[in-house]
């Protein structure tokens, strides 16, 4: 039996509807949901999820987050998410070029947050050209 999973992002809604199973990438490491699962609050890290409905399954690329599961429901969120329809493989692109650039571009003496900053948007990139792969 189905249940309820949305993903939200601050800029709303990206997918609400019954899924027979979700794979989601936890902290410390991907686990799955199924129908009456334990209550339970998760950290996301920037990966894939898999979302099983209907006998296929979508991909969508997700950055940092949280996930509810409690029973009938899954409520994911996160601060962006990306369905691999929905992917504009291009712009993926761009920002993994323009990531690597920026790292490569940075001298020994650079400020720790700003490489953070760019490893962080390289590895959003790849998430999101992975996905896209995928779907």
């Amino acid at each position: 039996m189905p249940f309820q999973l949305t993903i939200v992002t601050p800029q709303g809604s990206i997918f609400d509807g019954p899924v027979e199973n979700v794979v989601l990438p936890g902290s410390e490491g991907d686990f799955g949901v199924l129908e009456s699962h334990e209550r339970l609050l998760a950290p996301l890290r920037i990966g894939n999820v898999e979302i099983h409905e209907a006998g296929e399954i979508t991909y969508a690329a997700i950055a940092d987050g949280f996930a509810q599961v409690d029973g009938d429901q899954v409520v994911v969120l996160v601060e962006s998410c990306e369905v691999d329809g929905d992917l504009d493989v291009a712009r993926a692109q761009l920002a993994h070029d323009r990531a690597e650039q920026g790292l490569s571009e940075l001298g020994a003496d650079a400020d720790e947050k700003r490489r953070a900053e760019f490893e962080a948007a390289l590895e959003r990139a790849r998430n999101r050209l992975t996905v896209a792969k995928r779907g």
